[in-house]
């Protein structure tokens, strides 16, 4: 027969036995992105520099109030308050005008840059290249006869490298290189290797746009390349687009109606004409 164990060894080995361990939470971070446990931590989206939303609700809710005071004779407003009003309705209009100019301005640059991004990168390139190589052969110089009008090609050169760097950005690129039909049909890269001789030539002088190439000259002296890169002097202004009204239903259930009427009408028309034709043979055939 079996014997029963005792009851300190029974508990020992109840003790024996390892119990299931809690997992362990991570602990709580109020910045996790992963926490959506009351939203209280969601980041809020900051409202664009230039959104009109709001300006635009509000000017609708002046004039409306405006024009409701005028057709209700019944409801009547201080003459202080109307005052009050109308040039609060002003200031939000111009207001409007100002956001609206500005976010035409910041479309048109962003246009206006991606537009000679190529042909300004291509210039740089090359007005860099001259530029090194010009530098080097001053380096190696061994006639003195020779350093001041070399210096004058590297200024020049400078100057192009600037050129295609501090251009104004809203006006309308002139390249420095401009390629011909000839050699455009040669090759397709603006950035083709020139011959030393060709490259010599045209790195000595003004060129693309001359008035555009002496300002760049000048604001290097004055230290100003920044503040004419982003000027606007005698840049295109841009236009507000013109909105072409949207047909209510009303007008295009009335313009397929009249679609249809005139099929109906055409094929009645070409109805009586056979039967005419018909009736022409008729008993004398």
């Amino acid at each position: 027969m079996s014997q029963k164990r005792k009851h300190e060894e029974s508990s020992s080995s109840r003790n024996d036995v390892t119990k299931p361990t809690k997992k362990h939470k991570p602990d709580f971070k109020p910045g996790n992105p992963y926490n959506r446990s009351k939203g209280k931590n969601v980041p809020k989206l900051e409202p664009k520099a230039n959104a009109t939303g709001a300006l635009k609700s509000r000017i609708r809710d002046l004039k409306r109030l405006l024009e409701h005071v005028d057709n209700e004779p019944k409801y009547k407003m201080p003459a202080n308050v109307r005052i009050e009003r109308e040039r609060e309705l002003e200031t939000c209009e111009h207001e409007l005008e100002e956001k609206l100019a500005a976010a035409r301005e910041a479309e048109f640059r962003s246009k206006m840059i991606g537009k000679y991004h190529q042909v300004r990168f291509f210039d740089r390139q090359k007005a860099t290249r001259i530029l090194k190589r010009l530098q080097k052969e001053l380096s190696t110089l061994d006639d003195q006869s020779k350093k001041a009008e070399l210096e004058r090609k590297i200024h020049n050169a400078e100057v192009d490298v600037n050129y295609a760097m501090y251009y104004p950005l809203m006006k309308p690129y002139s390249s420095l290189y401009p390629k011909s039909k000839h050699e455009q049909g040669k090759s397709a890269e603006p950035g083709d290797e020139m011959s030393k001789q060709q490259q010599t030539g045209q790195s000595d002088g003004a060129k693309g746009d001359p008035e555009m190439w002496r300002a760049i000259e000048k604001a290097m002296k004055e230290d100003t390349l920044d503040a004419l890169r982003n000027s606007t002097t005698g840049a295109p202004v841009p236009q507000p687009k013109k909105k072409e009204k949207k047909q209510s239903k009303k007008q295009k259930k009335q313009q397929q109606t009249g679609i249809l009427q005139s099929m109906l009408n055409e094929t009645k028309a070409a109805a009586v004409q056979a039967e005419d034709e018909d009736s022409d043979g008729g008993f004398f055939e």
